[in-house]
């Protein structure tokens, strides 16, 4: 039987790319499947010729196109209609192939039936250095169920796709009126057509960093996602959205349409809306009855901009559906708290763009925090801190905190790992520790940002007492103060508390610093950090 040999056709379009541009071309060239051509396309860079110097520098190792500036879907584009390649498979070039990328998925391809197939795999995000990348796994859907899939998430990188050739000719390129989910457009247009599927291998290395699109152009990135993906939800038939979710039409669309607003697509929300609305009629009264539960929450959550209300009306919701909802959901509290946290980071579950520790991290919602902690612990003469826990310390990084000693704690031992390589001194110290049962480090201050709010009352409460036993003199950590009820964690991943309500009964803060939270469309405006004296909380 003759070897499987195709040629691929790795297409590199950069714009002012001289930070970067080499170490993709290196990866590409470093592949150990040798039947490629790359083709790096310089879509009218303007840094005096730096970029065009790089990409010259490679002789004949690559091929070389200049082109006017028009955005990354024309530089693509350009890019096919230029290929020899049998298989196109794109690489950004602020990013990395690992080595056996294209091998392994030729390898693949071998064992599928047809050639009607493009493979997508895994991929690790990193922003320093690429040995030390956090992995992403997709989910691995059906290939029948992939279009209902990116609908509703975001998750795929298009970097570790590969494509044939005959499916540009068959369902058309890159649309270069979009220019930032010019991808997610082709991909829903190749799905009608062709099989995607997964291959489960790290095929890429994505780095995270200040200049990238999807950074510098949220506010067009939002209105294309809007138009793409009330599209998507037009172009969607019944039947397919029956077979991805298993649920009738009303309850399906209903749980699009939260997912929606959670995403901050608020008009498509609407519209998968008004269609679970439409198919009311067509589902037991039961479906019918969750649908609008679920519609009403959405609405409450993401529409009314009063707390008390919001509040008071989730909390009635939450008991209504108990009365409905039956099946019992495996959860997030039923876990061991380190594989529950390894899983969190390991597939970025809260969703951050920034940090993996959520978008909360971020240098937008720490605003606050960053320009006033220092001068507090400053004022407090404070002169060790326990950051507990520290997360990918992506915020922390940004901040003089003008202390002697500075200890993050984590659960997460890839984090740690990482953070020790990237940040560790003399003077920051990284350890691996459980905050319920640890020994913990003796510092002036522990805090302990968005930790507690993801325990049960059980473990918060012995996280509290461990900071107690550690003989640190304060503690500053997350409350929300307008709250006049606590839950406990149940089936969800976190929930906001106010630590002087029970179970907690924390006594007057020495200080109360408001972050001034804008996630959630105004929901947590009372997030805060709360400032105590660790000797005068009593747990007993």
């Amino acid at each position: 039987m003759q070897e499987y040999h195709p040629k691929i056709s790795i297409i590199i379009p950069v714009y002012n790319g001289k930070n970067f541009l080499a170490q993709a071309i290196d990866s590409a060239i470093a592949q150990t499947y040798k039947n490629i051509e790359i083709l790096v396309i310089n879509d009218g860079s303007n840094d005096g010729g730096a970029t065009e110097k790089i990409a010259l520098s490679y002789g004949d190792k690559i091929r070389y196109y200049f082109k006017p500036n028009d955005g990354v879907a024309s530089a693509l584009n350009w890019g096919v209609a230029r290929m020899t390649g049998d298989f196109f498979s794109w690489l950004s070039h602020d990013d990395l192939y690992t080595t056996d990328k294209i091998e392994y998925q030729i390898r693949s391809l071998t064992k599928m039936d047809g050639n009607r197939n493009i493979l997508y795999s895994d991929y690790m995000i990193f922003s320093n250095e690429p040995d030390q990348s956090i992995p992403m796994y997709m989910q691995g859907v059906h290939p029948d169920n992939f279009r209902h899939w990116i609908t509703i998430e975001n998750t795929l990188h298009g970097c570790t796709l590969l494509i044939p050739k005959d499916a540009f000719s068959e369902c058309g390129v890159f649309n270069e009126m979009l220019k930032t989910v010019q991808d997610y457009d082709l991909w829903f247009r190749m799905a009608e057509k062709y099989r995607f599927c997964h291959v489960p291998h790290f095929a890429v290395k994505s780095r995270r960093h200040s200049a990238q699109g999807s950074k510098t152009m949220r506010d067009v990135a939002l209105d294309e996602c809007n138009g793409l993906l009330s599209g998507f939800l037009s172009k969607l038939a019944p039947d397919e959205i029956k077979l991805a979710t298993r649920q009738s039409l009303a309850l399906a669309y209903a749980n699009i349409a939260i997912s929606m607003w959670a995403r901050g697509f608020y008009p498509v929300g609407v519209e998968a809306a008004k269609l679970s609305v439409c198919n009311f009629t067509c589902v037991p009264l039961r479906d019918a009855l969750l649908s609008l539960l679920i519609l009403f929450k959405g609405i409450i959550l993401h529409y009314n901009k009063r707390l008390f209300i919001k509040t008071v009306l989730m909390k009635a919701l939450s008991k209504i559906n108990n009365i409905f909802v039956i099946e019992k959901i495996h959860t997030p509290y039923t876990i061991d708290l380190k594989d529950k946290f390894t899983e969190v980071y390991r597939k970025n579950l809260f969703g951050g763009r920034e940090s993996f520790s959520g978008e909360g991290s971020g240098l937008e919602q720490t605003t606050v925090i960053r320009k006033v902690l220092p001068g507090l612990l400053k004022g407090l003469e404070v002169h060790s801190i326990m950051d507990a826990p520290c997360g990918d310390c992506y915020w922390m990084r940004h901040i003089d905190l003008q202390v002697e000693k500075y200890i993050g704690v984590d659960i997460v031992e890839a984090v740690i790992k990482k953070n020790q390589i990237e940040l560790g001194s003399d003077k920051s110290l990284f350890f691996c520790m459980n905050l319920t049962d640890s020994l913990l480090p003796k510092v002036d201050l522990i805090l302990s940002r968005d930790c507690l709010v993801h325990l049960s009352y059980a473990d918060a409460l012995k996280a509290v007492d461990n900071f107690k036993r550690s003989g640190a003199k304060y503690l500053l950590t997350t409350t929300f103060t307008k709250r006049t009820e606590n839950e406990d964690l149940g089936k969800d991943f976190w929930r906001p508390l106010n630590l002087q309500l029970p179970p907690f009964n924390f006594p007057l803060t020495v200080r109360v610093i408001n972050e001034e939270c804008t996630e959630g469309n105004g929901l947590y405006t009372d997030k805060s950090l709360g400032l105590w004296l660790l000797s005068d909380i009593n747990l007993d």
